[in-house]
């Protein structure tokens, strides 16, 4: 049985992928430039890797088979992208764009960006609930969270006080969404 670890190499433009079975590197990946986020399908044998792109062009999101442990395909994003989450059926990512103060929603199955959603400045995160029904974007810049419905694509609310918004943790439930409010050393809660 194999099982895989993959991460994330900014300054190589690389992808390592370590055995954990047996504690050592199994290869390393060539992807786009300055990799970052990274998801697992959780329907298709796939890894999705952020690639930020050069400053001021768009970013990627290549597209490694887990079987062969290889870049199938690349997907063209934003500018600046940073963070990615998956759908729990495997058909749809989300993609915090950093550059374009954007949400990128993809298509998995036709590889490739079918939406676009404007947000707040400097997003950093966007997670999706476990029920499907919210997408909670945290923006850095604006300090704000920008809360969208993913069956629309339309925002449904914008909340402001969270300074250097960054992480989001969302309940199992998905019940509550917590943001970590980095400049302020504080947490938002949204019910």
């Amino acid at each position: 049985m194999r099982e895989y670890a993959y991460v994330t190499n900014g300054g190589s433009n690389t992808v390592t992928v370590i055995n954990v079975k047996y504690l050592r590197v199994d290869r390393t990946i060539e992807v786009g430039h300055d990799p970052d986020g990274i998801a697992v399908s959780p329907s298709r044998n796939e890894v999705y890797v952020v690639n930020t792109g050069y400053k001021g062009a768009n970013g990627s999101i290549s597209v490694i088979n887990t079987e062969t442990n290889r870049v199938v395909d690349t997907i063209e994003v934003q500018r600046q992208p940073h963070f990615i989450d998956v759908d729990p059926t495997g058909n749809r990512a989300y993609v915090a764009n950093t550059g374009s103060n954007t949400v990128s929603v993809i298509n998995l199955e036709k590889r490739k960006q079918v939406a676009v959603i404007g947000v707040g400045e400097g997003p950093s995160h966007a997670r999706l609930a476990p029920n499907g029904n919210a997408l909670v974007v945290s923006n850095r810049k604006s300090g704000s969270v920008t809360v969208i419905d993913p069956h629309t694509l339309k925002v449904r609310s914008v909340w402001s006080g969270c300074p250097q918004a960054s992480d989001a943790v969302i309940l199992p439930n998905s019940s509550k969404a917590f943001i970590a409010c980095s400049g302020t050393h504080q947490v938002m809660v949204l019910g």
